[in-house]
């Protein structure tokens, strides 16, 4: 069996692919989640000043 150093200590080479898939994963989760909030964000801003400017509500 032949196992790779990884920054998770010794690993084989199938958990050290697996790692890099989950790694990869979360990242893009991450930067999915920001997007979404800032959009979330941009449309709550614009209903309060749709209502500041006396728009109906």
């Amino acid at each position: 069996m032949k196992l790779i150093h990884s920054k998770y200590g010794y690993e084989t080479p199938e958990w050290t692919a697996a790692d890099a898939r989950l790694e990869k994963w979360l990242k893009q989760k991450k930067i999915d989640e920001k997007r979404r909030s800032d959009n979330e964000r941009r449309i709550l801003l614009e209903k309060n000043n749709y209502k500041k400017e006396g728009g109906a509500m």
